[in-house]
Formats: C-alpha cells, structure tokens, sequence
C-alpha cells in the first residue's frame, strides 16, 4: 500500500488554511517596505466611498506561498491518483462532503480578529498554528481541505465489516466501485481501488 510520505502531509495540512493565509496577506498590505501605497481605486457611482491599496512586500510573499502550497497539493493529489493499487472493500457509504464547509471557519474567524502586527498576537497564532499541526498529521485530519472542495473532491464515510475510512473522491463513489465477478463467500462485495493517506484516510483516484 503506498502512502504518504510525511512532508507530503505537511503540504496537505499547510495547503488547508490558504483562505487563512490570504487573509494574513491583506493585513499585511500596510507592512512597510510597501510595493504599493495607497493607490486610489475608482469606484463607478460610488462617489463617497475612498477605497486605497496597499500592498507591501510580506503580503507578496505570503500570495506567492498561498499559490505554491495550492499548487503543489494539486500536484500531489494528480501524481498519488495514478498510483493507487489497493482495493478496499464497501458494505455502504455515505458523503461527509459537511466537514469540507464547517472545518476551517472557527479559525479563520479566531485568526482574523488577531492583529498580526504585534509581537505578542503572532506568537499566539504561532504556537496555536505549531500546535494545530502536530494533532491534525497525528490524528490524520489531512482530508478535510477546502482547497480540495474548490475542485470538486467529496469525502465519503465508507463502511466495511473490518473498518470505518473516509475516502476523498472528485466523482461519485458509486462510479468507482469495483463489482465482484462472482458473489461467493470469498468475493461478496463491491471495492474500490484507493490510495493510502495514513491509516483510516484514502484517496480515490
């Protein structure tokens, strides 16, 4: 069974907060050195409304990091789909596509109302993030991404006698079942070919 190594994993759980990472970026747009200070954007019928950019050089840094962890995740999830070689097999199944929408928004929201700019908020949100991390690649929550959502991924619960995983699958899981040839005692049910991401998480290519 081929699984994922664990800087892999790292890139999974990094990729996970991108919307949070953006929202770092724009409260660092007034962080000098400043690329950009206080370009006046013309609002159309909005005369009273005075919308200046800033954007500095840190908050470039952090667009660049935001593209690259997306893009090396899609990378990753396009090269491990190729190589899925186990079967695992399926009583039922039922979508948990819920987790995709309600994960990251306690944090984002926690994270948002930090101002980043003090030495005292970027340390909580440092120790917090550290802390965040260990468990979430420990307790193997690298499936729950919204950067997979946006793609199309689904998570499904699937059901066997030997175990309960979830499964990330960009189409239906019905698709992907593989029927028996014949239902005998040694071959009853459907399965499905995954890729491991650690012990009860998969990923159907």
């Amino acid at each position: 069974m081929r699984k994922f190594r664990a800087p892999v994993k790292i890139v999974l759980f990094l990729s996970s907060y991108v919307p949070l990472f953006f929202i770092m970026a724009l409260k660092f747009g007034k962080i000098p050195p400043l690329l950009i200070a206080g370009y006046k954007i013309p609002l159309i019928d909005l005369p009273y409304i005075d919308f200046r950019l800033y954007i500095s050089y840190l908050s470039i840094g952090i667009l660049v990091l935001c593209v690259l962890f997306t893009a090396l995740l899609y990378r990753m999830v396009t090269v491990h789909s190729s190589r899925a070689t186990t079967q695992e097999p399926v009583d039922k199944y039922q979508k948990r596509s819920e987790l995709l929408s309600t994960y990251l928004l306690v944090y984002v929201f926690v994270f948002a109302g930090l101002n980043f700019t003090t030495l005292l908020d970027l340390g909580i949100f440092l120790v917090f993030f550290v802390i965040l991390g260990v468990l979430q690649i420990n307790s193997e929550i690298l499936h729950v991404n919204p950067m997979l959502g946006i793609r199309g991924y689904q998570v499904y619960e699937v059901t066997s006698d030997e175990q309960v995983i979830l499964v990330i699958s960009k189409s239906s899981l019905e698709e992907k079942m593989i029927l028996p040839e014949t239902k005998t005692a040694d071959n009853p049910r459907k399965k499905i070919e995954v890729v491991s991401l650690g012990r009860t998480t998969y990923l159907a290519p």
